[in-house]
């Protein structure tokens, strides 16, 4: 474990009183170069690839074989894109709100030959084109963040018990706000490696907006039911999660994910094994 985790750690634990959240400057990323920066950051080897990693075997542990699966803010689907082709068996609706993520993910979709992904342009507050009980799991991934406030993100979680039929499964990760502005610094140093400027910014924008580990708590209790638990990093929510129990065995994908493991650059097996360690820290085993 590098100094300079401990240090964040140290602050985290130690500072009484947080930094008052700041909403993204663009609630929806619709800037060309941003839009591909950030595409490209989840790329083998790129600054998302790791955590994708992590969160596509949670959210496979989920999935059954005929489900219908809705990926809220999907942006340019590269998570989406690896869960659906793990479960060919099952159907997903992608859906953002930004026109030119949607165009991304659809050109992934004919690039890489996925045939069981819809995408759809709506309002992850109001899920207008999902109808009610038409569900059967959710999974969101570093999307709801970028709400403008704590009221938009009880909109999504109200609309997301509406959509979902009566055996739910959730998996929503985020990042958790952080106490200091110098551990979200040193956290966007860390993914420096292999990141371009553009995606860095976008980092640091992501951390300042985060929502607390506290609310998050407090709307999952109200809207999401008993079987929804909240987890979050150890030490600090840097990595929060929101997840149902596991409705499969991924033991026969577990070889698929240690490889493409395997395959990451140092770094980004880093972020893997701190993932693992920190959130199994916080309550949540590994999925492989």
């Amino acid at each position: 474990m590098d100094s300079g985790l401990l240090r964040a750690i140290f602050r985290e634990i130690t500072i009484k009183q947080p930094f008052e959240r700041i909403p993204e400057p663009a609630l929806v990323m619709e800037e060309q170069q941003s839009v591909a920066s950030y595409a490209d950051s989840a790329a083998q080897g790129q600054a998302l690839s790791g955590t994708h990693l992590y969160h596509c075997a949670q959210m496979c542990a989920l999935i059954k074989p005929g489900d219908v699966v809705l990926d809220i803010g999907c942006g340019p689907a590269a998570l989406l894109l690896q869960v659906a082709r793990l479960n060919p068996r099952a159907e997903f609706i992608g859906m953002d709100l930004s026109q030119n993520m949607l165009e991304v993910a659809r050109e992934a979709c004919h690039q890489q030959g996925i045939d069981n992904v819809q995408l759809i342009e709506d309002d992850m507050t109001r899920l207008s084109m999902i109808a009610d009980r038409s569900v059967d799991v959710v999974i969101s991934s570093m999307a709801l963040h970028h709400l403008e406030n704590l009221g938009q993100l009880e909109g999504t979680f109200r609309n997301i018990s509406r959509v979902l039929r009566n055996d739910r499964a959730i998996y929503l990760n985020d990042f958790g706000r952080l106490k200091s502005i110098e551990s979200v610094d040193y956290f966007v140093q860390r993914a420096s490696d292999g990141a371009d400027a553009d995606t860095l910014l976008d980092y640091r924008n992501s951390l300042l907006a985060a929502f607390s580990l506290e609310e998050f708590q407090t709307l999952a209790a109200s809207y999401l039911g008993p079987c929804a638990k909240v987890y979050s990093t150890a030490f600090s929510p840097l990595m929060m999660v929101i997840r149902t129990p596991k409705r499969r065995c991924v033991k026969v994908m577990k070889p698929e994910f240690r490889r493409r493991y395997s395959a990451l650059p140092a770094s980004r097996q880093a972020d893997v094994n701190q993932l693992r360690l920190f959130l199994r820290l916080g309550g949540l085993a590994s999925a492989f």
